[in-house]
């Protein structure tokens, strides 16, 4: 194994844990995450322009109880103009290429977007329940 600049480098751990094992600790202030993302991004989210997409694996038992904390996971999310909460989706721990919508997401005749979970019943649009995301910010 070789550094990047070309030195060899030892295999396995020296003085401490393995190479590709960090410790993960929390942010002392989560407020300090926001400030750098509106540093970095003032625009928001472009689907126009190439990205990364976060993908954040939460293991759950079965699938209500994955769409249920999907959807909570993307309501309390939903601050951040990075979010697209409607394409949240959930999939098996073994098919993770074969996933589910949460969210309807269908565009509706004032450009807005459904906040109904995917399989609602009734019209699109109809006022959200609580435990729905809310509907989109509008920016300008």
């Amino acid at each position: 194994m070789y550094d990047a600049e070309d030195n060899p480098r030892p295999e396995g751990p020296v003085n401490g844990p393995p190479l590709n094992e960090r410790s993960y600790r929390r942010l002392a202030d989560p407020g300090e995450l926001v400030r750098t993302l509106s540093r970095l991004d003032d625009h928001g989210r472009d689907d126009e322009e190439p990205g990364y997409v976060i993908h954040l694996p939460i293991r759950v038992t079965n699938l209500a109880a994955a769409t249920a904390l999907a959807n909570r996971v993307a309501v309390s999310l939903d601050f951040l103009p990075e979010l697209d909460a409607g394409e949240t989706t959930v999939s098996s721990t073994d098919d993770q290429n074969n996933r589910r919508r949460v969210f309807c997401d269908l565009l509706l005749g004032d450009r807005s977007r459904c906040p109904q979970p995917y399989d609602h019943h009734g019209q699109c649009g109809e006022p959200t329940a609580p435990e729905q995301r809310p509907p989109p910010r509008t920016t300008g």
